[in-house]
């Protein structure tokens, strides 16, 4: 609230009458003016707190008045009030004033103001405009002043408890700040499961706990902070036991009130799994170049397309037959061959084919040699054929569909639109760094991989230093062991079980999702997934799952995004689930490239993925294909034991009603836990 009014001042004039002279404004501001009367306690509470720009002082005081059935109590200092709580002075600054008080008042006060008296000896005074609540008789847990609750260690083996201010308009840590302050006693503290803990008493204060449970053996503990730690830890045979249970004392204008309280246990997590080790290698490097043999086509582009493929002086495999009928079949064998000589080495292979050709159909006549060797290579253990790489003369896009998933066809047209044509999306060059300048040319200006007349049309304006040399080539693998198993999912790619990583749960456990910087690229199956793979699940079963929009669809495959584990395992609640990655391109070329301009050498590194709509969208590159282990730890979290209790979040706020289970599916959980040492004032908004 915010009450502005001018200050008047009575001037006696010497030989003058007395008359009000409006002398400034001083901008009095009432922050707090707030009281409350507790039935259950027989206790009236005010709280005040007021700001000005200038009059306040050490005279200055704040009153209150009230009316009760037995008359009228006139305006008091809070200062000279009798209180039945500890109520420290407070120093709200040069300009403001803070007070607070307890009073105990049988009857029902009505009419209850709070006002600014200038100076104590003076009449000027500004009263507020006062909040005021009455608490009937009713539950300890909403209808009392003060509640007694217990939180966990990291260990859930020492308690800390701690008293909570409750008033209807002033918040915990706010009556805290006003100087009040309460003391409890806690003692009889026992384990077990405790009671049921509803809705409108997230703190448990008040509740019957169950009689007969055994005893924890801890010394009773007090204090008039609003929290303390117990010196005893928990005995190890409460190690499964969710709660404690105590008797809690806490005194008011009445004696003494002695209830239950509760302590719950932290929800116990652990990684749900830490981290993948990574398959990933650099694979064999099968080298062709088809050109032909009786003539030459282009003496500088064939040296360009050899050197961006490191083939060096590779003798060429010849082309002008390519025509007669034998040739595919003829070349098909010729890569099995070379597949079948390579794989005694143990590592999966690339066909990596410069294809220097000027004749329409014999780039579909490659195609055609190639849809015979690679697709079926696609899923064997390794060694294995992962993919070819073919570097043409001209732009084109793959025409064959069972060739696409597992070849890079290059070059492409520069992305134009939201669209790009098939040769953009059959090789998406993907640059480290896209505002990499290449001499006067931004990158898109002349492509790395560029066609014949590309490649000419720049050497006739610049030079072959400017057109850039490629420094190393490698093509990044997966490595399948015998047991990996395979989900296809057509032009989107494929998830891959590698080699029987599992996650176990229990039907009671709960997962939580922290969202990575970088999407990972796991993938997770089940029975139930299995078999909804097989016959589908309906809509109305996805709703009575209780699935996000859209994971009945992703389900109908067998596997669903790992994000999705949490609010799958909540509806499932199934024992073991299956982790996979997911590959959107069977290998990843990478390639360093140099460039000269002006005398100066610049350098800088590019992928080309499978698929890419654009060279703005991302893929799982980074970490997938260059990381030695993909963890997985930070991301996934795993509760293991009370994973329906409350939780505690980065800041050390204590949060009663938000339980780990349904509170942390899509966030991360952070928590920040007390810690024995700790002070008596924690954060508790």
């Amino acid at each position: 609230m915010r009450l502005l009014r001018p200050a008047l001042l009575l001037l006696s004039l010497v030989g003058a009458s007395c008359r009000k002279v409006p002398i400034t404004q001083v901008e009095t501001v009432f922050q707090v003016a707030d009281a409350a009367w507790f039935a259950e306690e027989e206790t009236l509470f005010v709280f005040a707190e007021v700001h000005a720009d200038q009059g306040l002082g050490e005279p200055s005081l704040l009153e209150v008045t009230w009316t009760t059935d037995d008359g009228e109590v006139p305006w008091t200092p809070l200062s000279e009030l009798t209180n039945v709580h500890t109520h420290l002075p407070v120093d709200c600054g040069p300009r403001a004033l803070c007070q607070s008080a307890s009073v105990a008042v049988p009857l029902e006060p009505r009419n209850v103001r709070v006002r600014l008296r200038y100076h104590r000896d003076g009449e000027l005074a500004f009263e507020a405009d006062t909040a005021y609540n009455v608490v009937g008789r009713g539950p300890a847990h909403s209808n009392r002043s003060f509640v007694v609750y217990g939180v966990f260690d990291e260990t859930n083996r020492a308690i800390q408890w701690r008293g909570r201010h409750q008033f209807p308009t002033v918040r915990n840590e706010k009556a805290q700040a006003l100087g009040l302050r309460r003391s409890f006693l806690v003692e009889d503290a026992r384990y077990g499961d405790g009671p049921f803990v509803p809705r409108d008493n997230p703190y448990g204060y008040g509740l019957d706990c169950p009689r007969g449970l055994p005893e924890t053996g801890a010394e009773p503990v007090g204090t008039a902070d609003r929290a303390v730690f117990g010196p005893d830890l928990l005995p190890l045979a409460a190690s499964d036991e969710a709660t404690v249970c105590a008797r809690a004392t806490v005194t008011d204008a009445t004696g003494t009130f002695v209830t239950d309280a509760l302590a719950r246990k932290n929800p116990e997590v652990r990684p749900g799994f830490p981290a993948l080790r990574s398959p990933i290698h650099d694979a064999l490097v099968l080298p062709f170049f088809l050109a032909p043999c009786g003539r030459e086509i282009s003496d500088d582009h064939e040296e360009m397309q050899r050197q961006r493929l490191l083939l060096g002086d590779l003798p060429p495999t010849c082309t002008d037959d390519w025509e007669r009928p034998n040739f595919v079949p003829e070349l098909a064998v010729r890569f099995r061959e070379a597949v079948e000589e390579a794989r005694p080495l143990g590592r999966d292979m690339v066909l990596v084919i410069g294809l220097h050709q000027d004749e329409p159909g014999l780039s579909e006549a490659v195609e055609e040699a190639l849809v015979q060797v690679a697709p079926q290579e696609r899923h064997r253990t390794t060694p294995r054929l992962a993919g070819a790489f073919v570097l043409d003369s001209t732009i084109r896009g793959l025409s064959d569909p069972e060739l696409a998933p597992v070849t890079l066809w290059c070059p492409s047209t520069l992305p134009t639109s939201a669209i790009p044509d098939a040769s953009a999306r059959s090789c998406a060059i993907a640059p480290d760094n896209p505002d990499f300048e290449l001499g006067p040319f931004s990158f898109g200006a002349l492509p790395i991989l560029p066609d014949r007349t590309q490649y000419l049309d720049f050497l006739e304006t610049y030079s072959k230093a400017q057109a850039g040399t490629v420094q190393s080539l490698a093509f990044r693998t997966p490595e399948f062991a015998a047991s990996a198993a395979h989900v296809d999912l057509g032009e989107f790619g494929v998830a891959t079980f590698l080699n029987g990583e599992q996650i176990d749960a229990d039907s009671d456990d709960a997962f939580s999702w922290c969202v990575p910087d970088e999407p990972l690229p796991f993938v997770f199956s089940s029975e139930l997934l299995g078999a909804s793979a097989a016959y589908g699940i309906g809509a109305e079963q996805c709703e009575y799952l209780g699935l996000p929009p859209g994971a009945c669809e992703s389900a109908t495959v067998g596997l669903l995004p790992i994000d999705a584990l949490p609010e799958w395992h909540n509806a499932a609640r199934e024992s073991v689930y299956d982790l996979g990655i997911f590959w959107e391109f069977p290998f990843l070329l990478r390639m360093e490239y140099e460039v000269v301009g002006a005398g100066a050498v610049s350098a800088f590194g590019f992928s080309v993925p499978f698929g890419l709509a654009s060279d703005a969208e991302s893929y799982y590159g980074a970490p997938i294909w260059s990381a030695e282990v993909l963890p997985l730890g930070d991301e996934l979290t795993q509760c293991k034991r009370f994973c329906d209790h409350p939780t505690f979040d980065s800041a050390g706020v204590y949060h009663p009603t938000q339980l780990f289970r349904p509170t942390y599916q899509r966030s991360c959980y952070l928590p920040d836990l007390p810690e024995p040492g700790d002070g008596g004032y924690p954060s508790d908004p």
